[in-house]
Parts: structure tokens; sequence; C-alpha cells
């Protein structure tokens, strides 16, 4: 391999010895070999065994006074887990070290679970690890940019309002039949392959979970499991409680799931409850708001208007960068997008729809969206990851814990939640680092916009 380098790793109080060979096993991907010596694997063992003994608590004996072989005969295997869990944590962690990688994510081991500690000589492994490639940005000062001046208008407002009172509506009980525009709650289950076998286990099973029955103005498009299917309004239009629809299909291609993407699948329906939103009257708007009659109401969702507006125009300049460092620097991706990458891109578009204001329904009809994306459009996404990376690291972009609570503040705010539930939710969930990438992504657009070359314009009707 043409990065392939070897190097002989010295001894000290905080390293184990060890041989690590480092190579390209593709784009944007290294291999780790690593050779844990003897050596280091006797005294990993004797601190484990020592540390046990003093802390052991065997009957007979007084704590940390049991004979060092009874110690070894009760707790022999769980000692050689815990030496092997060490060393390797240990050697991989001074290896990328030493190779200098910027590594993006957990490595791959493969054959970790039968690896064992031996009796004698060296142990070793290999690591894939998906690390940053090596990248050229353009001078900033050479990028171009349109702004285009554009006004909140009355029917701007109206139409803004006429959302609120959806999105803070109630649900009531459907008809006896599903109408367009309903919400059809159901059981779901997502099975692999077409036609499963009636004890096939399910890939996914969601006992309740809405679905919002769109008709022709939304091309009868809706999703279910996070998976879009086009005709669902279709399929489901005029149904009734207690029917069951069965979906036969090709999982998305960007599907976090291997078992999913692009692969035959069959979900299956149960419909349990048919429900219909009820706008919220404009007093609950105005309660909630603090607003004290309606024309304070049209003002206070006006000036969020203008904001939300703010923020448009500048993902709109945001991605007129984006598209020239696009278009400007080429870049070797891995050949083939993993579940992990596509996972950590969807979150990071659910941050930045919230972010925008949009309603948690519509987010997770786009994210649904966004896994029928084809791979070259998961590798452009890849591509801007590493792009923004680069461009923060040459910037050097920061992210205090302020931005980060003053963030989720403004996410719970839009969508009526208390920021530190939220705040909980994200972190039970794994969204808070994604949430960190994304205002980092902002912060460095904002700064190469301070280099590019704007000029205005106005807005075409």
């Amino acid at each position: 391999m043409a990065d392939e380098q070897t190097s002989a790793v010295a001894t000290d109080e905080s390293r184990i010895d060890a041989k690590v060979t480092c190579e390209d096993a593709g784009p944007a991907l290294k291999r780790l070999t690593i050779e844990i010596s003897e050596s280091a694997i006797a005294e990993q063992m004797e601190t484990t065994y020592d540390q046990l003994t003093e802390e052991a608590v065997i009957p007979g004996f007084r704590k940390g006074k049991a004979p060092r072989g009874l110690v070894e005969r009760r707790f022999g295997s769980s000692i050689k887990s815990d030496v092997k869990n060490q060393l390797l944590a240990t050697a991989y962690q001074q290896a990328i070290e030493d190779e200098g990688l910027d590594v993006l994510s957990d490595p791959e081991i493969p054959g970790i679970e039968e690896l064992e500690v031996p009796e004698s000589g060296p142990m070793s492994f290999t690591a894939e690890v998906e690390v940053t490639p090596d990248i050229d940005l353009p001078a900033f000062d050479s990028l171009e940019v349109a702004k285009t001046q554009r006004e909140v208008t009355d029917e701007d407002v109206s139409e803004e309002i006429e959302n609120l009172q959806r999105r803070f509506g109630q649900m009531t009980a459907g008809g006896e039949s599903v109408e367009e525009g309903d919400f059809v709650w159901v059981e779901a289950s997502v099975y692999e392959g077409h036609g499963p076998a009636e004890d096939a286990e399910p890939l996914q099973h969601l006992p309740g979970t809405y679905i919002m029955v769109n008709g022709e103005k939304a091309e009868y498009k809706g999703h279910v499991a996070g998976i879009v299917v086009s005709d669902m309004g279709k399929r489901l239009l005029e149904k009734k409680v207690g029917d069951e629809e069965r979906i036969e299909m090709t999982g998305p291609a960007s599907h976090e799931d291997e078992k999913v993407r692009d692969q035959p699948i069959t979900i299956d329906l149960k419909i349990e409850r048919i429900e219909r939103m009820q706008p919220a009257p404009i007093e609950t708007l105005m309660a909630q708001s603090g607003a004290t009659d309606e024309d304070d109401l049209r003002s206070k969702v006006r000036e969020a208007a203008e904001q939300r507006l703010e923020r448009e125009q500048q993902q709109a300049q945001h991605k007129q960068i984006l598209d020239q460092l696009h278009e400007k620097v080429e870049l070797d991706l891995p050949e083939k997008i993993s579940g992990r990458q596509a996972g950590r891109l969807l979150q990071r578009k659910a941050m930045e729809l919230a972010y925008q204001g949009v309603p948690q329904e519509e987010i997770q009809t786009r994210v649904a969206e966004l896994r029928e994306a084809s791979e070259s459009e998961s590798k452009h996404q890849l591509k801007q990851f590493f792009l923004i990376d680069k461009a923060s690291k040459d910037l050097e972009i920061e992210v205090s814990d302020q931005e980060l609570n003053g963030r989720i503040a403004m996410i719970a705010m839009q969508q009526g939640r208390r920021p530190e539930k939220l705040r909980a939710d994200m972190q039970q969930r794994g969204e808070i680092e994604q949430l960190f990438l994304q205002i980092r992504e902002q912060k460095t657009l904002d700064k190469i916009l301070e280099q590019a070359k704007v000029t205005e314009e106005e807005a075409k009707d």
C-alpha cells in the first residue's frame, strides 16, 4: 500500500511495548496491524492480578489476603478478558497517536470476540478505522456569494399562523374510514425479503406510530419506520380500523441498516385508530406567546418569521459556499457509505431542520426522504462533512457549552418543550455530538463568508 509504514514503539510509564503497521485500506480508511509484546501482556496481567488480589473478598480469608493461586483459579477467565480489553484499548489509542491519525469513529476489529490473551508470545490484532482524508482548500476570498433581499409579507404571517394552529392543535377521533389529511395510528413491522413467513422476526417492530395520510397535493407520499412509501396515501384512503396493509418494496438506498439498504423488504401495517387534527384556536396561540390581542400575535409571528428568513438567507449563502467548495476540491471517498456514516448524516440533517423551526412531522418526512437518496447524494454529504471539518480546523473554530445550551433552548422553544428535557432526550439518542457539529459547521461557514465576495440582488417574483 502507498501509505504503509511500520514503527516500533518504545515503553515508558504511560505506554505499552507494541509494534504497529499502518496502511491504506481504501479511501479515508486505514488498517492498523498491532502486535503487543509478551512482556507488555505479562506486565498488564501482573498489574490486574495484584489489583484484584487486594480487592477480592473470598470466604475464609481477610480482604486482600487470599493466596494468588486461589484468586487465579476463581477469577482467571474474567481477568484475561479484562486484560485483553485493556491492552486492546491502550494499544489502539497509542497507535493512532503515534501514526498521527485524525479518526472519525470507533474502530472495527474483526474477530475481537474470538481473540484471546496467549499463554506465551505476543498478541496481534487488526483494526480498521475511518480517518479524515488529506484536503487542500481553495482561498476563501476566491469564493463569490449572492445575497437575495426579501421581506416578510402579510401573507407569510397568515400562513405561519395557520401552521402554528396545526402544530399546536389536538388530535380528535376521525371518521369510520380514512380520509385525506387524517393521521392513522398503526402497528408496523418491517421484515427482510418479500412475503416473510408467519413466524419471521421483524427487523423493526413499532407497536404504535402515526402515519399522516397525504393526498394528491403531496403526491400521496407517506412514511413509516423512517421509510418513504410513494403511494402510502392511496393505500390507506378509505381503510377502516382493523384493516391491514402489506407493502413489498426495496429498502431506501441510504438506510442505516445494511439489511434494509437496497434490499427487498416487507412492511406490514394494522390500523388501530383513525384521528384528525383539530387546529388550535387563535386564543391558544395568544396565550402561549403572551400576546395581548390578535394584532400583537401577528407582530410576534412576524418577528419570528423575519428571524427565520434571516437564517434562511444565511443558509442560502452557506449553500453557495459549499457548492463552490465541492466544485473546486477533488476528494477520494469510501467506495460505499457505511450504515454508521449514513446515520450520522441523517442525524445532522434532523438537527439542521429543527434549528430552522421545521415542525417535527415535517422533519420526520424530510429525513425519511433523505433515506431514499442515491449513493452519490450520500457521498456528496460525506464529502461536505470532510470539507467543513478541514475548514473548521484551519480557521480554529470552537463551540462552547454556552452555545450548545443556547441552541438547545432555541429548538426547545420552537417545539414547545423544556430545554432540560430536550437535552436529556438528545443525550439518550446520541444527538449532542451532531448538534455540536452543526453549530461548528455554521460558525465555519459564517467565518468563510466574511472572507468571500458578497453581492446583493433583489428577490425574483
